[in-house]
């Protein structure tokens, strides 16, 4: 039986698009923890189907709508944006990049520096009450190169967070860093035998 796909981060996105300057300041705040000033979450909540959610779930996507505020598609008042349809965003997502392949990229795009794994690292080792510093600082340390996360791919990813999780993003992280590049494959060394030398000329 095949289960029918969630749409609601999809849908949790799209309201996240639609936000002006001024909520998503406040989501920046939230992130940092002054959370008086985003109550106003539990509207998304109700309209895209978490309005009865369990708190960590609510956590997830608070931390989520944070991280995206953090360098968004702002928009002005009254500007229309173009984003996907919640069913062509959550077919997206599926293949999209994890953060787990964002870290391995940003990895090699600095010359293999050893920080940036020991950061990660430390992402995958932390616990729900420790993802809202370690997520924020991966996310800026991801704009520096220009890499963004697919959000509806983060936002299931977040709400589902747990070994797994973990276990994928770092499966991600390590084939992205050794994966075999055009380069390497042409210096890779060939397994035929070198030819001899012609009997011929070595004797004239």
């Amino acid at each position: 039986m095949t289960r029918t796909p969630d749409d609601r981060p999809a849908r949790f996105v799209h309201e996240l698009t639609r936000l002006e300057r001024g909520p998503l300041a406040q989501l920046r705040r939230g992130l940092g923890g002054d959370e008086r000033s985003v109550y106003w979450l539990e509207g998304l909540y109700a309209r895209t189907g978490y309005g009865e959610a369990p708190k960590y779930s609510k956590d997830a996507l608070q931390l989520l709508a944070g991280l995206y505020a953090l360098k968004p598609q702002a928009r002005d008042e009254g500007e229309e944006t173009d984003v996907p349809a919640e069913a062509e965003a959550t077919a997206k997502a599926v293949n999209a990049p994890s953060i787990g392949k964002l870290m391995g990229r940003l990895y090699v795009l600095q010359g293999a520096r050893p920080s940036t794994e020991k950061r990660f690292l430390a992402l995958l080792d932390t616990d729900r009450d420790g993802l809202n510093y370690q997520m924020r600082q991966a996310v800026m340390l991801l704009s520096t190169k220009d890499l963004m996360p697919d959000w509806v791919r983060l936002a299931d990813d977040l709400l589902r967070w747990g070994d797994p999780v973990r276990r994928r993003w770092a499966r991600d992280f390590y084939t992205e860093i050794h994966r075999e590049t055009p380069q390497d494959a042409a210096a890779a060394p060939t397994d035929e035998p070198a030819q001899a030398p012609n009997q011929e000329g070595a004797n004239a």
